[in-house]
């Protein structure tokens, strides 16, 4: 499966659930503002992230504060060191936590 885009935030939330739930395996490479990153998904389990040099976790919710991310997921097995430990289900319930409260303080900024 080759799939290739660009996608909004929230779209990028949809488009890790479709590969994760679909228990894909590939590697997402993304392109924000000409720097790129790597997220590696293994039997829908999302297992490691690299963007802005920083790994894991920290890189992902990195990504998350772009509006706009070039993607490009190419399957095949391209397992590598496993820098996340927790499930799929609960870094997309994160994310969306994250995004959720970051939409929310933008709105009470703009209310002020």
């Amino acid at each position: 499966m080759f799939l290739e885009g660009r996608l909004e935030t929230l779209d990028f939330i949809t488009l890790i659930s479709f590969l994760t739930y679909s228990n894909k395996t590939g590697i997402l490479e993304i392109s924000i503002n000409h720097n790129e990153g790597l997220i590696f998904i293994w039997n829908g389990e999302i297992y490691n992230v690299y963007y802005n040099r920083k790994w894991g976790k920290d890189a992902l919710f990195e990504i998350m504060l772009y509006e706009y991310i070039d993607f490009c997921f190419i399957e095949g097995n391209y397992k590598g060191e496993r820098r996340i430990w927790d499930s799929s289900e609960k870094i997309i319930l994160e994310l969306l936590k994250d995004y959720d409260e970051r939409k929310a303080f933008e709105l009470s900024s703009i209310n002020i």
